[in-house]
């Protein structure tokens, strides 16, 4: 799933051609514009930086006390280079940007893509130097040498140093890994510069907010002992679905309750005993993923990562294995969407963008804030399509979900509960039966991949 690419130049230099630029050579540099951010406090000095500027006023001072001609000169002198100086550190950062490129927004789990650093210096101010420092998710890994720790949690910093030209474009290329599943914001980036001296500096913060969308990891579904039509089970509903009366599939002998309007008339003649239809169904069998994100029994004990990846491994697995088998997925997660307080909810469907929308969705989890598992199960358990199979994915049990599931299963929607167990800390301390499960119609699996969720290359059920 990895494109590769041959990697490009690391460092790219090209002039900026601003359609205004003829107008802003006429202008001087430190005209201020409307709307830019022209904050002097920003401007930072040394002690070394102060002393000079104490040693030219002293100069012009004892130069005009004593009249010393040269040594008055001299201080005037001294004074305009530190003014050019300041004037230069004050707007260094004046029409100064800074991009931030992916080579793709999206990428899957162990994935090399490309980021660029594109810094624009659109002034005919030069910017002698500049230190740029570009926050990023301590999850990725960043082939450089300039990424440093960050003193905030789980957070590293790109540090890049370049110096720009005026109406100059520098683009710089790393290679990212994607090690991890999720929605990444990049950013912010620190800027600093100053004059050409080093004597004065200004920095600046700049919020250029990016996201990086990581799918999960999905891997192949081994199914032993259990036929490909029935993927999740061997155990037929009680209801079967709208069948299309244009489809004839087979004929069998007639049962009470069979609708008398499929009576195969020609068939219970020869046969001397009467026959029904059956016919095709209508629709394509529906299944609803409900991948459980809570890893504790109580949300005040904490989140396990290590159970959480797993659970979101496995959803993404059976959902690439159901399009795969034909079926119409959904998926239904107990977490609130990004920027919304509904859950995820992702109807039924076969369109070839539903398992990019699954795995988007999943990315996404966080495992916190959201609604206990039984709670959603009992609030859609009523409106499930006649038919629907349900796969419920979860690190933990409790006897709530178990008694909706059975609920569930009596209405005739076939069940089953997939047990992710990813680190000691979840082990649950009730043992879970899988036969008294099987007894109320429950198929009921076990996943134990302690400490390897990120290595698993298969899954057997």
């Amino acid at each position: 799933m990895s494109n590769k690419q041959p990697p490009p130049e690391p460092i790219s230099r090209q002039p900026y051609q601003s359609p205004n630029q003829f107008w802003l050579l006429t202008r001087l540099p430190w005209i201020k514009e409307a709307g830019a951010d022209d904050n002097p406090q920003a401007i930072t000095t040394s002690q070394v930086s102060q002393a000079w500027v104490f040693a030219a006023g002293g100069m012009v001072l004892l130069g005009a006390l004593l009249g010393n001609g040269p040594l008055f000169a001299l201080g005037l002198f001294l004074g305009a280079a530190l003014l050019v100086a300041w004037l230069w550190a004050r707007y260094c950062l004046r029409n100064l940007t800074v991009q931030r490129r992916f080579s793709q927004p999206r990428a899957f789990y162990g994935e090399e893509i490309t980021m660029s650093q594109v810094f624009t210096n659109n002034k005919p101010l030069p910017v002698p130097w500049l230190a740029v420092h570009d926050e990023y998710p301590g999850a990725l890994e960043i082939s450089s040498a300039a990424a440093s720790a960050s003193s905030k949690a789980r957070v590293r910093t790109l540090v890049t140093t370049l110096s720009l030209g005026w109406y100059e474009r520098v683009t710089r290329h790393y290679n990212v890994r994607c090690t991890a599943r999720g929605e990444h914001t990049l950013g912010p980036v620190d800027l600093e510069s100053g004059d050409v001296f080093g004597l004065f500096r200004r920095t600046q913060e700049l919020a250029t907010p990016q996201t990086l969308i990581v799918y999960p990891r999905y891997v192949p579904i081994e199914q032993l002992g259990i036929t490909a039509r029935q993927p999740f089970g061997d155990f037929k509903a009680t209801q079967n679905l709208a069948t299309d009366p244009l489809r004839l599939r087979t004929i069998r002998e007639y049962a009470y309750g069979d609708n008398p309007r499929h009576i195969h008339w020609k068939a219970s003649a020869r046969r001397g005993q009467l026959q029904t239809k059956l016919f095709e169904p209508a629709a394509t069998p529906q299944l609803f993923i409900y991948c459980n994100q809570d890893t504790f029994a109580r949300i005040w004990e904490g989140l396990d990562p290590q159970s959480l990846e797993l659970t979101i491994t496995v959803a993404a697995s059976l959902a690439n294995y159901g399009l795969e088998e034909g079926y119409m997925v959904g998926l239904r997660v107990n977490s609130f969407s990004p920027h919304s307080d509904m859950q995820v909810k992702i109807n039924p469907s076969r369109n070839p963008e539903q398992f990019t929308r699954i795995l988007e969705a999943l990315a996404r989890v966080r495992g916190w804030s959201g609604a206990p598992m039984e709670e959603l199960l009992e609030a859609e358990r009523r409106n499930l399509p006649r038919g629907a199979t349900l796969v419920v994915v979860t690190a933990v049990i409790s006897d709530d979900m178990l008694n909706v599931l059975t609920a569930i299963r009596r209405a005739g929607h076939p069940v089953t509960l997939v047990d992710t167990v990813g680190s000691r800390r979840t082990v649950s301390q009730r043992e879970v039966s899988s036969e008294a499960l099987r007894s109320y119609g429950i198929d009921y699996y076990r996943i134990e991949a302690i400490g390897q969720a990120a290595s698993i290359e298969k899954l057997t059920f």
